[in-house]
């Protein structure tokens, strides 16, 4: 009778236990569940980041002529109209980003809408290959 007392308490106080350590675990992981509930995911990120380094790239995003005779020299190898075609995507590119670090697009819309003028550049063919 005394071992039937005996293990009926320590079973009261094993399953005790349990539940105050399932008790705070649940605790523990609606923490983390609230604190990552704002955090984009990884991969989207990485994603988008290679997504503007292939535009930036395109697009020529850094290829400004530093005086006026890079500048003739460029209007010569660009013809007008690609020049302009190229000049509107890359202002795309910058309002899509402003709108992104301003938080008025989802990091979801930001990535589809790159992928759209990413597929807008590439079906343009020749005229926005990198400059070499």
């Amino acid at each position: 009778m005394e071992f039937l007392f005996f293990f009926s308490l320590t079973g009261v106080v094993i399953v005790t236990l349990i539940l105050k350590f399932d008790k705070k675990q649940t605790v523990k992981v609606n923490t983390v569940l609230k604190e990552t509930r704002n955090v984009p995911p990884l991969f989207m990120l990485k994603s988008t980041e290679q997504k503007i380094g292939v535009l930036k790239t395109a697009l020529r995003f850094d290829d400004v002529p530093q005086n006026m005779a890079g500048a003739a020299s460029m209007s010569n190898i660009y013809n007008s109209q690609s020049e302009n075609n190229r000049l509107s995507k890359v202002q795309e590119l910058k309002l899509l980003s402003s709108k992104y670090n301003n938080g008025q697009i989802s990091i979801e819309a930001y990535n589809q809408k790159l992928d759209e003028l990413l597929e807008q550049v590439q079906s343009q063919g020749g005229s926005f290959e990198p400059a070499c």
